[in-house]
């Protein structure tokens, strides 16, 4: 089944029309993989001031459960709905801030993302949500980070997980 049948007509309209009466925002939160914490919440667009210091204004909107997340300009390849392959998608930032690189350089481990799409005119509920989306590997240059994301493909794993050899089944030799 399509996820695009579980979107509501307004976000449906604002993928499709140029003159929708609200935008279609990414939500990306990415967990830190050593204790599950949140690392980072950032957005693809804003909608208020989120906060402002002596320094620096920071944009965004506040989304599901009133988490802030930060404005930060991204291109996305969502996930294909083929049934042959587990969904994978890329993520680039445009990190000319230099918010992202220095989280990213900390993580130890893959991060778990979560990626939620919503309007502008009601950024607390997700139109659509993508859970269980890892990253694999970070590349980045002086302005731009890519993240790949793909999900554990469980269909790939080996099964069973040892082979049958005297290590590991003494008794069948």
């Amino acid at each position: 089944m399509s996820r695009l049948s579980s979107m509501t007509a307004d976000a449906i309209r604002a993928v499709f029309s140029p003159d929708a009466d609200a935008d279609l925002f990414i939500l990306l939160t990415i967990y830190d993989p050593a204790d599950g914490s949140v690392a980072m919440r950032i957005c693809d667009g804003y909608t208020q001031r989120i906060s402002e210091t002596d320094q620096d204004v920071v944009y965004g909107l506040v989304g599901p459960s009133g988490q802030n997340f930060t404005f930060l300009p991204m291109q996305i390849t969502l996930p294909q709905e083929d049934e042959a392959q587990a969904p994978k998608c890329s993520i680039t930032f445009n990190d000319v801030t230099r918010y992202a690189t220095p989280l990213i350089r900390s993580l130890t481990g893959p991060p778990k993302v979560l990626l939620q799409l919503v309007l502008s005119s009601t950024p607390s509920i997700p139109e659509v949500s993508f859970d269980g989306l890892y990253i694999n590997s970070f590349t980045y240059s002086a302005d731009s980070v890519t993240a790949d994301l793909s999900m554990i493909d469980y269909e790939r794993e080996p099964f069973p997980m040892h082979t049958f050899s005297p290590k590991y089944f003494p008794g069948l030799f």
